[in-house]
């Protein structure tokens, strides 16, 4: 009896914990160096949120303008500083939806290359984002008038700072246990790879400073600049390794190298080889000239009968 009470009670508890937050939209004016704009906004947990889009809509042509892009390869939202920004006919536009659905958004977000670690939305099919937020990582002012209720934007600069203080080391190396990033296909089981084949399995990966510390780390791939990022696993650290990734392809004694890219054509890598026999296709880097010897393997798939 007492058991099934504390479980009760710890139940309880539990579901005590798990707080949704109340999304409304905004009822605050908004005003944009010193002109009221219409821009639909959510008020959560006392902070206005705003789509990021349309804030980039709103600044553009300013001298805080900057851009905004999605990267498919990494399923993350870019935004670059000091870039002018193409309006989509979907921008500043206000959502006739009375119904609100709405939840946490785990979409990456990265300013000029580096990561950021925002709190924000997915309401209604967009992501919004805390205004203040934005302002302070992107670089614009953003104030609250009290006496007016009124939201305050302007297209001045402020300097640009991280919502969190993370420190800025400096890597000079990398260590990958590659036995263990290793993942098995049955011949002809498929027809393309993707970087994200090889990423995707990264289990062992470990960065090494300048200073002698070591940080287990993970693995993005770059599709833009087709670079292998290497970056720090805890968020309070600042800083990565980057490589261009080139695949090595091997059966038996024969070993052929090709360039890397996004998606690759199996039947295109395999050419010089058996496909129908068991072969690996390594992913890896050059230390130094691009020879043979110099190639460091990093991920491995195994295709087998």
């Amino acid at each position: 009896m007492k058991k099934t009470l504390l479980l009760s009670l710890l139940f309880v508890l539990l579901l005590g914990t798990t707080v949704s937050a109340k999304v409304v939209p905004t009822d605050q004016d908004v005003t944009l160096d010193g002109q009221k704009i219409e821009l639909e906004g959510y008020s959560i947990d006392g902070n206005n949120y705003f789509k990021l889009r349309d804030i980039a809509a709103i600044l553009s042509g300013t001298d805080v303008a900057f851009g905004v892009d999605y990267n498919d390869s990494k399923n993350s939202i870019e935004i670059t500083r000091n870039k002018s920004y193409t309006k989509l006919p979907t921008d500043l536009t206000i959502s006739q939806n009375s119904e609100i659905e709405s939840k946490k958004s785990s979409q990456k977000v990265y300013i000029d290359g580096e990561v950021v670690n925002y709190s924000a939305y997915f309401i209604n099919g967009n992501n919004y984002y805390k205004l203040r937020d934005l302002g302070k990582t992107i670089g614009f002012y953003v104030d609250y008038k009290e006496d007016t209720k009124t939201i305050v934007i302007k297209s001045e600069k402020v300097d640009a700072t991280d919502l969190i203080e993370r420190e800025d080391v400096s890597f000079k190396s990398f260590a990958v246990d590659t036995l263990t990033n290793m993942q098995e296909f049955k011949i002809g089981e498929k027809k393309s790879i993707s970087m994200d084949d090889f990423t995707s399995n990264i289990k062992s990966v470990v960065l090494l400073s300048t200073d002698e510390r070591q940080f287990s780390a993970k693995v993005e791939y770059d599709e833009s600049s087709n670079s292998v990022k290497i970056v720090p696993l805890l968020f309070k650290i600042k800083g990565s390794l980057n490589f261009t990734p080139v695949i090595k392809v091997e059966q038996g004694e024969e070993t052929h190298f090709e360039s890397a890219q996004s998606n690759l054509n199996l039947s295109s890598l395999t050419s010089k080889i058996d496909p129908s026999k068991e072969h690996k296709i390594v992913l890896g880097y050059y230390v130094g000239d691009e020879s043979p010897e110099n190639f460091r393997s990093f991920s491995i798939l195994e295709f087998k009968n």
